[in-house]
């Protein structure tokens, strides 16, 4: 079954900002899909659309069958969501946060604590539960806020940016728990990232977008594949070749590398088709005519050649940091509802 189908897509805000533009695009159950893009490529407006915060000027969008659109209800029933900026109270602790997100929820009071409980294991915050929020550190937000966006056990799970501004420790902890609730609680995820490592260690697909357009759509491995080159860097003694060395090895070299360039005296960098394959047949050719080898690097194509090469720019990791909103008042709101 398919958990999102999207036919179509367009946003256009005011000013006649074409912020989605006729996508189309869809999402297996039971996976986790990266949505990568720029700054403004519509990441954001797409997920909007799709947990019925905004309604789409044209196209079509379903989960799990139920149109976005018409039956916003139901939708929100199926989904939970967690967006970029902090969103947990910090002036409440971890166990009043998730209470109240079941109240919201309407989860039955017969129900609550068990699965307050829950998730309060699952995500590893039970010793810290009735500790202030605004005393955790930033990854234990962020999974507070996964828990409570969990609360109501959703099939889908939307996470814009689920670990923008964390550490690298604290973003690695965050990872494990998204495995965790898409392996044991077969979760669906559909999360955007600005970082590479990210998409990689978690994406079952990825789908890149630019300027509000879908480039491609494909595994990890695959958009990498699609690349195609790789890189071979040496540091050689050329020994009599030193003084025409790019003739010489691009002559020596030729229908092993794609290019190469001069780093340095000794340092040269060869772009190469399939770089771990041939990589043995350079080193081979090269000590075969008495080319001192000193060092040797082999980098295959990453995720962030992929992105280059579909969207014609690096993705900039975003390194801003979280920063608690003003609170005031939701003391209240949590008493009025206990």
């Amino acid at each position: 079954m398919k958990a999102i189908e999207v036919k179509n897509l367009s946003k256009i805000y005011k000013g006649n900002i074409m912020a989605v533009d006729d996508i189309s695009f869809d999402v297996d159950e039971g996976i986790i899909f990266g949505f990568l893009g720029p700054n403004g490529a519509g990441k954001s407006s797409t997920i909007k659309i799709l947990v019925t915060l905004t309604k789409a000027t044209e196209g079509t969008a379903h989960v799990f069958d139920v149109d976005v659109t018409k039956e916003s209800s139901k939708i929100r029933e199926m989904i939970g969501y967690v967006p970029q900026d902090i969103s947990a109270d910090g002036t409440l602790t971890g166990y009043e946060n998730l209470l109240l997100s079941a109240k919201l929820y309407d989860i039955p009071r017969g129900k609550r604590e068990q699965r307050i409980e829950d998730i309060l294991e699952i995500m590893g915050l039970t010793q810290r539960s009735n500790s202030l929020v605004a005393t955790y550190s930033g990854g234990m937000v962020r999974r507070l806020e996964i828990g409570q966006a969990m609360l109501h056990r959703p099939r889908l799970l939307f996470l814009d940016e689920p670990t923008i501004g964390l550490d690298p420790a604290g973003r690695k902890l965050v990872w494990e728990h998204i495995q965790k609730l898409n392996t044991d609680d077969k979760t669906t995820i559909f999360l955007t990232t600005h970082y590479m490592e990210e998409a990689e260690a978690l994406c079952d697909r990825i789908g890149i977008i630019d300027r509000g357009k879908i480039s491609i759509i494909d595994s990890p491995d695959a958009l990498k594949e699609m690349v195609g080159v790789g890189t071979v860097t040496v540091v050689l003694d050329l020994g009599d070749h030193k003084k025409n060395g790019e003739q010489y090895l691009s002559s020596l070299l030729k229908g092993l590398i794609v290019s190469l360039s001069s780093l340095s005296d000794e340092k040269w960098r060869f772009t190469v088709q399939n770089a771990p394959q041939h990589a043995p047949k350079i080193i081979q050719t090269l000590t075969d005519h008495d080319i001192i080898v000193k060092d040797l690097e082999v980098k295959s194509p990453t995720l962030e050649d992929a992105f280059l090469k579909f969207t014609g720019t690096k993705l900039e990791e975003d390194a801003s940091k979280n920063e608690w909103k003003s609170l005031k008042g939701r003391r209240r709101t949590f008493k009025r509802l206990t």
